[in-house]
């Protein structure tokens, strides 16, 4: 906590260290550039347009951000000029300056620093998203201030005694960068960070921002209501990433659930659907900025623990006070809602690999108690991965979700479908013999195989799967479930060995 217009400051002794630094992070001319010009209130169109272009990756990257859903332009820019003039000088410049920095402090070292990046881009993503929801106008300087907010690390990192261990230095939790920093130096990151960011003539506003981002009350200026929404969409970024990120998402969540529920004016339920709603951005964040952020596992583990430490809390309260104990009939059926969709897969609304796994346990005992048989399929489409390079991700998940639909639509009301990995199914058939599931199936791949197809922009998407099948108390005796997968999973490797598009039985 700083005294009002008293801020803090690095001790001369960690500044010279600092100046010593060989690898200091420092700034492109692209990037000089952009600063100047977003100096100039007087800057034309041509001006900007020749600076920016004048980095042909920042361009592209730039008319890339202003087509993504993230920032919703009601017509598609096919160039530099019509993203300059709809998206507005200023905002476009603050967009270039953020990649140009992500382009040259990401590459120029030669190192990974891997979860420092994927906190930043997450951060920025995430801060400016929050900013849609509180109104706050600039969202690009949010974005540029939640992106270097954690600047300071590489710069600390830097240092010859740098406070940070010497294995994986590169890779360190946030939480622990900000420990060993405040034993070692008595300052912390974001300090540094501003100092860095003031030697590269940024903006003061911005370099304050970050000086005071991982503080929840900026106690050095008068706030209106507007740099408060801003100041706090800045620090909730962060926390907010680290969900994602840290190995124990609910200890994080519970740590700023009442916080961001009171800065963000939500109730549990609301506070949930941010949850999903960072969630459901993730693939559009990776694919606008080619980085891995965060497995499909974690991101299912992710909303899981939200969702039970939300109805633990709502729970809680309702049971403090006997005036709603009726409530409490409503939170059963939305705890009952909420346990169903933790059932289902976020993108196909099939069941998930997590809830297969426990039905197929429950199915198999069930078979050796009754001595009828259980036949599961597993099918793989068949070159997904080029679905996914000759038409992008948004394609290849339509493809997913019309396979679901069409097997959910045309099994029976005893078999289960779940969706088990990226392109893969499992199809279970409890109480089907080889001979009734293979012509099922058999049946099942000719009736797709007429239908398989995607319409996208005029053009046609045609795909096929392979499946492999295999059944317990028929043809074979299985240990467990889990050798019943394999078996399946075998099967469709002899199939995709024959040429794909068939059924193989193991």
């Amino acid at each position: 906590m700083t005294n009002r217009g008293k801020h803090p400051q690095i001790s001369p002794e960690l500044e010279k260290q600092i100046n010593l630094c060989a690898n200091l992070p420092s700034l492109p001319a692209v990037a000089l550039n952009i600063i100047e010009a977003s100096k100039d209130p007087d800057i034309s169109l041509h001006e900007v347009s020749e600076i920016i272009s004048s980095d042909p990756a920042i361009s592209v990257k730039l008319l890339k951000v202003a087509n993504s859903p993230l920032y919703s332009q009601r017509r598609s820019l096919n160039n530099l000029r019509e993203t300059l003039t709809l998206l507005g000088f200023n905002a476009s410049l603050t967009i270039a300056l953020s990649f140009s920095l992500l382009q040259s402090l990401g590459s120029d070292n030669n190192i990974t620093h891997e979860n420092y990046w994927k906190r930043s881009i997450l951060s920025a993503s995430i801060a400016r998203m929050l900013g849609i929801r509180l109104r706050v106008a600039r969202l690009e300087d949010l974005f540029l201030a939640s992106l270097l907010q954690d600047i300071g690390i590489l710069v600390i990192q830097c240092i010859k005694n740098s406070p940070y261990p010497d294995d994986d230095s590169y890779n360190l939790k946030h939480d622990d960068c900000v420990k060993f920093e405040k034993e070692v130096l008595g300052v912390e990151h974001p300090v540094v960070g501003a100092w860095l960011m003031k030697s590269w003539n940024l903006p003061e506003n911005l370099v304050n921002a970050v000086m005071f981002s991982h503080s929840l009350n900026r106690n050095d200026v008068e706030q209106n209501i507007a740099e408060s929404h801003f100041h706090y969409c800045l620090h909730l970024s962060g926390s907010l990433a680290d969900v994602w990120l840290n190995d124990d998402p609910s200890t994080i969540l519970l740590s700023i659930l009442d916080v961001a529920k009171r800065i963000l004016k939500v109730d549990n339920d609301e506070f949930n659907q941010i949850i999903v709603e960072i969630d459901d951005a993730l693939p559009e964040i990776t694919s606008m900025f080619d980085i891995s952020l965060v497995q499909d596992k974690n991101r299912e583990h992710v909303l899981n623990e939200a969702r039970e430490l939300l109805l633990e809390r709502s729970i809680h309260s309702i049971k403090q006070s006997e005036d709603d104990r009726r409530y409490i009939d409503s939170i059963t059926d939305r705890v009952e809602q909420i346990e169903k969709e933790s059932r289902l897969d976020h993108l196909t609304k099939v069941y998930n690999r997590q809830y297969i796994d426990h039905l197929l346990d429950v199915e198999y005992e069930e078979s050796n108690i009754n001595h009828w048989p259980l036949s599961v399929a597993f099918i793989d489409i068949d070159d997904f991965k080029s679905v996914n390079d000759d038409h992008g991700h948004l394609i290849g998940d339509e493809v997913l979700k019309f396979i679901s639909t069409f097997f959910s639509d045309n099994i029976r009301q005893t078999d289960v479908l779940a969706r088990y990995g990226g392109d893969e199914f499992i199809l279970m058939l409890p109480g089907s013999t080889s001979e009734i599931a293979q012509g099922m199936i058999e049946r099942l791949l000719n009736l797709y195989n007429e239908k398989s197809a995607i319409h996208e922009n005029g053009s046609v998407i045609k795909t096929t799967v392979t499946i492999g099948l295999a059944t317990h108390l028929d043809q074979h005796d299985f240990d467990s479930s889990k050798k019943l997968i394999q078996a399946a999973d075998e099967a469709v490797y002899k199939a995709k060995a024959k040429g794909k598009n068939c059924l193989v039985v193991y």
